[in-house]
C-alpha cells in the first residue's frame, strides 16, 4: 500500500511540476477590480508566474473547505463524545451491578448451605 501511495504522490507531484512549466508566463493579480475600489488602494496588481497564481488559489480553496469541514464536524464531534461518555457511565453501572448481584447470589448460597 505504501508503494501505491508513493506512486501516486509522485505521479500528482510530477504532474504540478509540468503544470508549472507550462503556465511560467506572467499574470497580474489584483485583490478588486478597479471599478469597485472606490478608494480603498487595493486595486493595484501584483505580477506573478500563472502557476504561482494558480496554486495559490487551490491550496486557498482546500483551506477553506478543510475550515467549513471542521466547522460542520464539530456537532458530530461533540455528539460523540456525549455518547461515548454515556457508554462508559453504562459500562460502569453495568459492572457495579454484576458484583452486587454476585454478592447476592452468595448471600442465597450460604443460607442454603446453612
Amino acid at each position: 500500500m505504501r508503494i501505491v501511495k508513493f506512486i501516486l504522490l509522485a505521479a500528482i507531484a510530477l504532474a504540478a511540476i509540468a503544470f508549472g512549466v507550462a503556465n511560467r508566463g506572467p499574470a497580474t493579480v489584483h485583490a478588486l477590480p478597479p471599478e469597485l475600489d472606490m478608494g480603498l488602494g487595493l486595486s493595484g496588481g501584483v505580477t506573478v508566474p500563472l502557476f504561482v497564481a494558480l496554486f495559490a488559489a487551490f491550496f486557498v480553496g482546500v483551506a477553506a473547505g478543510l475550515l467549513l469541514e471542521a466547522v460542520r464536524e464539530r456537532g458530530h464531534r461533540r455528539a460523540e463524545r456525549e455518547y461515548k461518555r454515556k457508554a462508559a457511565e453504562l459500562q460502569r453501572e453495568l459492572k457495579r451491578l454484576e458484583r452486587k448481584a454476585g454478592e447476592e447470589d452468595a448471600d442465597i448460597l450460604g443460607l442454603a448451605r446453612g
